[in-house]
């Protein structure tokens, strides 16, 4: 199936801030942001317009667009939400997925181990981002998948961008560590439950991020 350019230019953009390469408070043009790519200037202009509907640049004309920092109450309910939402899809998954299916997630758990030590940010964000989006996968409940997703995306610019995830991977490499292993054991309301409370410690340590910006 052939993607759209300006579908193609939002991906990408996402994909600069899910990778810590754009922060919030930078401030691009669509001129430096399609020389950047690689890509026109119309599909990233669209794409651009997508990203302020969704609240995550504001563009002024003559100057440019500025990535966000994203509501602190917004940020805390979508997070909230989306702890909620993943750790029920863990109990599915957990119940759902075969053995070599949890196997992977165990694979990919591991790969983020060597690149936290590897001391490579950017690497442990994207396969922080895979460990979350499997188990969800795996939850194999259509209509929860679209929905943690929506809710991935809507916490992920900021949450997931190298910076933030690296500060805290100590942190997560143990609790991802507690995921799999009660996953592999089938100990399903265990899983939904340390998931939860993984994601609300994300919530805590993300909003503080928000507060000390806007002091």
């Amino acid at each position: 199936m052939t993607i759209r350019r300006d579908e193609f230019a939002y991906n990408k953009i996402k994909g600069l801030l899910q990778s810590g390469q754009i922060k919030p408070g930078d401030k691009f043009s669509a001129y430096q942001l399609s020389e950047k790519l690689g890509i026109s200037r119309t599909p990233v202009t669209a794409a651009l317009k997508k990203l302020e509907q969704e609240g995550i640049v504001d563009i002024i004309p003559q100057v440019g667009s500025i990535f966000k920092y994203p509501n602190r109450d917004e940020a805390r309910e979508n997070f909230l939400l989306r702890a909620v939402l993943e750790g029920f899809a863990a109990e599915m998954a957990t119940m759902n997925a075969s053995k070599s299916e949890i196997d992977e997630i165990e694979e990919i758990y591991e790969a983020g181990i060597n690149d936290s030590k590897l001391c490579l940010p950017e690497k442990y964000a994207e396969a922080n981002k895979r460990f979350h989006m499997k188990i969800i996968e795996l939850s194999k409940m259509p209509r929860l998948i679209e929905l943690a997703n929506n809710f991935y995306e809507n916490t992920i610019y900021l949450s997931i961008s190298g910076d933030f995830v690296f500060s805290r991977c100590d942190i997560s490499v143990q609790e991802h560590g507690e995921i799999v292993k009660m996953m592999k054991n089938r100990e399903a309301n265990k899983a939904r439950m340390l998931v939860e409370s993984h994601l609300r410690k994300c919530t805590d340590d993300f909003v503080k991020i928000i507060a000390e910006h806007e002091r």
